[in-house]
């Protein structure tokens, strides 16, 4: 292929995909937390918290038909009972569920449901992928509730390519970025949009697993699958092979220097009546 013909392809990819380096992160509180206090909480009793990332993309990866998002499962333990299950799920998409991938204007956005969002990526042909679910410490988990609840506020709208055009501002972002946002450490060119889809995702779960945001990040705790109703769905299980960083008592859930991470933690808010998922 002549190398004029590659550079026009790269300029569309890059156009489509999005380079991050100029881009402005919107002002989320879920970045500014304090993660030495979060790290003093002590951990709410009888409650856990895992974490399930998923990816989906159609057969040629259309940036229209890619997508990342992540479900969190709170549970509270009763003994002698089945533990009590609620899911808080990210997945930041335009408020219609039509994504425009050469707009450069935000649109409304909102978080769809799990089985939403799964209903509607599997309408569109994609394949899904997921990892997990991982249990994650109760800061992570407060981290990413609070990150959820401010693209819940309406404070900002939904890009699919949230480098350019309007969204440079801060004023919106795209799904991948509207659970890497969350990070404290990283800034936003660690979460190059040249990565969507199951890459998107993939990266994702490797940011956490270098981060002190696991407990035994190895094992996964399947029993949720079908409690939350997964086994309904065509998903392919990707298992995590990697370096893991466990998180430990008393740390602040943050990557250093040598131990590269991924996002912060968080833990949950006085107790809302737990309901079943999704």
């Amino acid at each position: 292929m002549p190398l004029r013909a590659c550079g026009l392809i790269l300029v569309l990819l890059a156009s489509t995909s999005g380079c991050t380096l100029v881009a402005k992160r919107p002002p989320t509180p879920a970045n500014h937390i304090d993660s030495t206090a979060l790290a003093r909480t002590p951990p709410p009793p009888n409650e856990r918290f895992y974490l399930i990332v998923f990816g989906s993309q159609d057969l040629l990866r259309h940036p229209k038909y890619a997508h990342s998002f992540a479900t969190l499962i709170h549970t509270v333990e009763t003994p002698g009972q089945e533990p009590q299950l609620e899911t808080h799920t990210i997945s930041w998409l335009p408020s219609t569920g039509d994504i425009r991938p050469l707009s450069r204007s935000v649109e409304p956005g909102r978080n769809f449901s799990l089985q939403e969002t799964l209903d509607l990526v599997l309408k569109d042909r994609q394949s899904v992928q997921m990892w997990g679910p991982f249990e994650v410490w109760h800061g992570f988990a407060y981290r990413y509730q609070t990150q959820k609840e401010f693209l819940d506020s309406g404070a900002i709208g939904y890009q699919c390519n949230d480098s350019i055009g309007e969204a440079r501002t801060g004023n919106g972002c795209d799904c991948f970025h509207a659970i890497s946002d969350m990070d404290p450490v990283y800034p936003r060119w660690r979460y190059p949009l040249v990565e969507y889809g199951f890459a998107a995702s993939g990266n994702l779960v490797r940011r956490f697993m270098r981060s002190p945001v696991t407990i035994n990040g190895g094992t996964t705790h399947d029993w949720l699958i079908d409690r939350i109703g997964l086994n309904a769905y065509p998903i392919e299980r990707r298992q995590y092979r990697g370096r893991i960083v466990p998180f430990e008592p008393g740390e602040p859930g943050l990557e250093t220097p040598k131990a590269p991470a991924a996002m912060p933690a968080t833990p949950p808010k006085p107790a809302t009546p737990p309901k079943t998922a999704p």
